[in-house]
């Protein structure tokens, strides 16, 4: 039995009351809440708030910098652009067509008026569906370009004769909008912004699966070609715009669609994209073959009864033909078909059956059929 005698152990906290009220004291601890403690209070808590701001700032420019990455464009310029892209404004056609392939055409915010203007709604319908926010590459409004608040701008540069000037270049930039350049001049930069449009937006499997299809047909092509020798090869001139004395000249040297098709551009010395020339010097060419483009005003009917043309080779031996719309683009994913169509019009001995390249390359990349002219 204990007592309180000086020898025995005494709970220092008191009695089983002054326990139970200090625990209970510890458990609920006593906010003083008079006026001028809680002025003190708050006044000490809205004085830490910049901080926080400045740590949240701080937090979010790390994380973005994290995941940004850079990539080399066309033009060789380095751009930092975000690790993802959810919104993208795209001007030029030849890329939204390969965003549509690699099925990311879901995060376009913007395109151009050109586009839809182009044969490409006919098999890709959904371009109808996204806000047109510029009439053209050379022509947009900034303004509008920022609404959007894109993550990036894809589109051709000043390299190209049709891309986007410098300036108009340098203010979307210090906007803070990345821009990619993809001038499209060559298969090789065909290629290469196909690959660049797989990684940016993470469909590298499918941006390759394109790219060795397209090099499967052109590598046919190619091989077909070898049968014909150089005394052999024609002359070719292709024509558009308005008049069919409006052609088209050497600008792309060896990656032009009538050289890779085995023709000799008779055109290839004047070092410009397109240009009018006399008909005089149409006649002093003397083309054996002419290939009018798909956006020309008028039909090969129309250049074979035209009397300043009357007596050239490809009038005479009524030699003309118009490409299908569908198939049109330069360097394009498109490409191929449109060499396939011309190297049967080169060469009808090779049998080449560019309707069925063109029906398989539909199906496979477009999910639709190929419905334009098949002659």
């Amino acid at each position: 039995m204990f007592t309180n005698g000086p020898d025995e152990h005494v709970l220092p906290f008191g009695d089983s009351s002054t326990i139970s009220r200090n625990i209970k004291s510890a458990s609920q601890p006593t906010v003083n809440c008079e006026p001028d403690d809680l002025r003190s209070y708050l006044l000490q808590f809205y004085k830490l708030i910049p901080f926080f701001i400045f740590l949240a700032v701080i937090s979010s420019a790390g994380s973005s910098y994290a995941k940004c990455r850079e990539i080399i464009d066309t033009e060789g310029r380095t751009v930092a652009i975000p690790e993802n892209i959810h919104r993208a404004v795209v001007l030029s056609g030849t890329c939204i067509e390969t965003i549509y392939i690699l099925g990311s055409l879901d995060r376009v915010a913007g395109i151009s008026r050109s586009i839809i203007d182009s044969a490409l709604c006919n098999f890709i319908p959904a371009l109808k569906k996204i806000p047109v926010i510029a009439q053209s590459i050379r022509n947009i409004n900034i303004e509008r370009v920022l609404a959007l608040k894109p993550d990036i701008l894809v589109t051709m540069g000043p390299e190209h004769p049709l891309g986007m000037d410098r300036k108009t270049i340098k203010r979307l930039e210090e906007c803070g909008i990345p821009v990619v350049l993809l001038n499209l001049d060559s298969l090789d930069e065909n290629y290469y912004s196909i690959e660049l449009m797989g990684t940016i937006f993470g469909n590298e499997r499918r941006a390759a699966e394109l790219i060795s299809h397209m090099k499967g047909i052109i590598g046919d092509i190619q091989g077909k070609l070898k049968k014909i020798d150089d005394t052999r090869r024609i002359k070719a001139l292709y024509i558009s715009g308005a008049r069919p004395n409006y052609i088209a000249g050497g600008y792309w040297g060896k990656q032009d669609i009538r050289v890779l098709a085995g023709a000799h551009n008779v055109a290839k010395e004047i070092k410009l994209f397109m240009t009018t020339v006399s008909f005089e010097q149409i006649s002093i060419w003397n083309p054996d073959v002419i290939t009018i483009s798909a956006s020309a005003k008028y039909t090969a009917a129309d250049v074979i009864n035209d009397p300043h043309l009357r007596h050239i080779n490809a009038v005479r031996q009524k030699r003309v033909y118009k490409h299908p719309r569908e198939i049109a683009g330069l360097f394009t994913p498109r490409v191929p078909l449109l060499l396939a169509w011309h190297t049967a019009k080169f060469y009808p001995e090779l049998m080449i059956d560019w309707a069925g390249i063109t029906d398989k390359f539909f199906k496979k990349f477009y999910g639709v059929l190929y419905h334009g002219p098949r002659d």
